[in-house]
């Protein structure tokens, strides 16, 4: 009897550290439960000290267990762009990014980018047949830092804002010749300017199945319309062969690696084409 008794008292303790155990790893990755409600007390209490004409809803506060903080995320019901998190950590709120995700107009101009990279995906499905392929469009970062005549909260999207987008092109290309690229960035290049989309750069990246990669940025219009976009690649892919072979020399050669600049007369174009 006793000894059973003794059994069930150890398998017990050995559930209950089990128990412990599993608990101790979970709040690692997810919080502690009791953390969590009272973020998110703390933050609905913050927003309404501070935030109360925003009209904000508030999401479930989450644990990141890579800084030990809690985030809560505030939206808002009536601005598209009014969205950020409010941070949470030994009992307070620490921050929010209110100011630099709404009033610096980021969040703005990320839905910008969003609806003109849906565009322009639109545009070459419908006009050149491309089914397979991903749209990014970036507005330049100078101009992005200085933005605050342009871009407005809620704004509507307007293709001609100056802002200098640059689009990013992730295609599927069975020929990665230089040959074929240069014909797919004329193509490319005329039918946005046919709707009125007008970019500073392009830049087009190629992944498929068979381990081919095309990386190629910096393109800019005046190389496409110059009638030499070929001559221009296949120059910009010399130069930048010649200058991973001098590199590989150094190495060979225990030299120290000097910080490369590139050669102005490349146009700014980098390309990496692995067969």
């Amino acid at each position: 009897m006793k000894r059973n008794i003794i059994i069930r008292i150890v398998s017990g303790i050995l559930a209950l550290t089990l128990i412990a155990g599993l608990l101790f790893v979970a709040g690692a990755f997810i919080g502690n439960p009791i953390s969590l409600l009272i973020a998110n007390r703390a933050a609905k209490d913050y927003v309404q000290e501070n935030y109360a004409f925003l009209d904000l809803e508030l999401e479930k506060a989450k644990y990141d267990f890579k800084t030990s903080n809690y985030w809560i995320r505030a939206i808002s019901k009536t601005s598209k762009d009014t969205k950020f998190s409010i941070y949470y950590s030994n009992g307070k709120i620490i921050r929010d990014d209110y100011k630099s995700n709404v009033l610096s107009g980021f969040n703005t101009l990320y839905r910008l980018s969003q609806e003109y990279s849906l565009l322009a995906k639109d545009i070459l499905n419908e006009e050149l047949g491309y089914k397979n392929i991903n749209i990014s469009v970036i507005y330049g970062k100078e101009k992005y830092e200085n933005t605050s005549d342009i871009v407005k909260l809620d704004m509507d999207f307007d293709r001609t804002l100056p802002l200098d987008p640059q689009i990013i092109i992730d295609i599927d290309l069975e020929d990665n010749s230089l040959e074929k690229i240069s014909e797919i960035l004329i193509d490319i290049h005329k039918v946005f300017l046919t709707n009125n989309c007008v970019f500073k750069e392009y830049s087009l990246y190629s992944e498929n199945n068979k381990g081919k990669i095309v990386n190629i940025n910096g393109v800019k219009p005046e190389d496409i319309e110059s009638g030499e976009l070929l001559q221009i690649l296949i120059e910009a892919k010399d130069w930048e062969d010649k200058e991973k072979k001098e590199i590989q020399e150094k190495i060979d050669q225990g030299e120290a690696i000097e910080r490369y600049e590139r050669d102005s007369s490349q146009n700014g174009i980098s390309i990496f084409i692995k067969e």
